[in-house]
């Protein structure tokens, strides 16, 4: 309708929608550090004429003012589930390099303290021996290194276990961190589903549903559909864990040390399925204990085998001064058996039979004998070049997923001088909308005070 009361109409519509804009970029303000919260921006839509004419009147308005449409939180769908397919490729590299690299250090290779060193140490001893058959001192320092040889191997070998151990109580943690961060979700759905149909805005809890998918995602790499009525379904290695309402049960079950692993192996289930996850940090965790760790401890394992076969063989070909056949100088098969058979000096075996007790024949043989070097140096440099790959693709991987968070952020994010100038709008806006209805209350006194008056 047009006309003077029509006017008083359009200056209150803007009062109220620069009063709404205000409120809306305070808000903003005020949240500007909280974790989570998604930017918020009013809509305005001007109110003119019907959509449906009426039959027996005509419209004949000029513009009846301006009306929020609504309150959206500026997020994209697509940038959001980008973020949570990097942000679980980022935990699963940046859990398993963490992992690698704390156990490089442990077995402090290369370093004088390392196995190579120790096996090095090993063989210089035998030159010793080879030296001076007949010196009782030579014999001890041999087994003393032998001994520090499998202590420095079972101290490895203790690594690889504890770390084992670690990576499976950290499985236990996340396994339940999945689970009541699924059940958030599952009661966060119905509240979203109440809010869309019953039409009151839901951003604080579509807020809480985006923070809390991102959580799934960097713990197990979970696949996010976004429902109509905007509540979400998870699912985790293609299995559901969050349906509706109903969050499913995942387990974590097996062995819990290393030992045992091979019988009663690791299994992270959802719903009673058992799954192997690509992605997040209970993927990284699935790798470490079914993969990285258990495999190198078999390589390290045959060096072991390797290493003992081939000097307890070498060892039964001599004589010791007895004139006695050299006996096994290392008993056990792995890292974790291996043991020092001999603790007499005189019982090692370092002459040829043919030659007598004080040869020195089998004891060159053993310094210059291949105890497996080779194999653990190959070792040695494969889990160094494993490690520094993990280490330089996680660091790549860090990179994309802040850009990723860079340009989610940049929609999505505070910026207080843009809110400023927001509130300024706004305030502008309500000035001009008051200023509108003061001329309208001097023109209206006019016509009803004045008119008719002659001075």
């Amino acid at each position: 309708m047009s006309g003077t009361f029509s006017s008083l109409s359009g200056a209150l519509s803007a009062l109220r929608y620069n009063r709404v804009a205000m409120d809306v970029a305070s808000g903003n303000v005020a949240n500007a550090g909280t974790a989570g919260y998604a930017r918020r921006q009013v809509i305005g839509q001007a109110t003119g004429a019907p959509a449906l004419p009426a039959i027996w009147s005509r419209w004949q308005g000029a513009g009846d003012g301006v009306e929020p449409s609504s309150v959206s939180r500026m997020v994209d769908p697509l940038m959001d589930a980008r973020s949570r397919a990097e942000h679980s490729a980022s935990s699963f590299l940046d859990t398993r390099s963490a992992s690698l690299v704390r156990f490089e250090t442990a077995i402090a290779e290369p370093g004088e303290g390392g196995v190579a060193a120790a096996l090095d140490n090993f063989q210089s001893a035998w030159h010793d021996v080879a030296n001076s058959p007949g010196d009782s001192a030579a014999g001890t320092q041999l087994l003393a290194r032998a001994e520090t040889l499998r202590s420095t191997i079972a101290t490895q070998a203790q690594a690889v276990s504890n770390e084992w151990a670690d990576q499976r109580t950290r499985l236990d943690a996340l396994g339940s961190d999945v689970n009541q961060t699924a059940a958030q979700l599952a009661d966060l759905n119905k509240g979203l589903r109440s809010a869309s149909l019953s039409g009151t805005d839901a951003g604080t809890l579509l807020d809480q549903r985006d923070q809390l998918t991102l959580k799934l995602a960097s713990l197990t790499g979970a696949a996010v559909t976004v429902n109509a009525d905007t509540t979400v379904d998870v699912k985790v290695g293609g299995q559901a864990l969050v349906t509706g309402n109903t969050a499913y049960a995942v387990t974590v079950t097996g062995s819990a040390d290393l030992a045992g692993a091979a019988t009663d192996p690791v299994e992270f289930s959802v719903n009673g399925t058992a799954v192997t996850l690509p992605g997040g940090e209970v993927g990284a965790g699935q790798q470490l204990l079914n993969t990285d760790l258990p495999g190198y401890l078999t390589k390290l394992d045959s060096f072991v085998a390797t290493m003992a076969n081939a000097v307890n063989t070498q060892h039964a070909l001599g004589v010791d001064r007895s004139g006695a056949a050299g006996g096994p100088l290392f008993s056990g098969t792995t890292a974790a058996t291996l043991q020092v058979a001999i603790t007499d000096p005189l019982k090692l075996a370092a002459a040829d039979p043919a030659k007598g007790g004080l040869d020195n024949t089998n004891a060159n043989a053993l310094a210059n004998l291949d105890m497996g070097g080779t194999a653990y140096r190959n070792l040695v440099t494969g889990f160094g070049v494993t490690v520094s790959s993990a280490r330089q693709t996680a660091a790549n991987q860090s990179v994309l997923t802040a850009q990723v968070d860079a340009s989610r952020e940049s929609l999505s994010g505070i910026n207080i001088d843009e809110e400023m100038v927001n509130l300024l709008a706004a305030q502008r806006g309500y000035e001009g909308a008051s200023r509108v209805l003061t001329t309208m209350d001097s023109m209206l006194d006019t016509l009803i005070n004045r008119t008719g008056l002659v001075r």
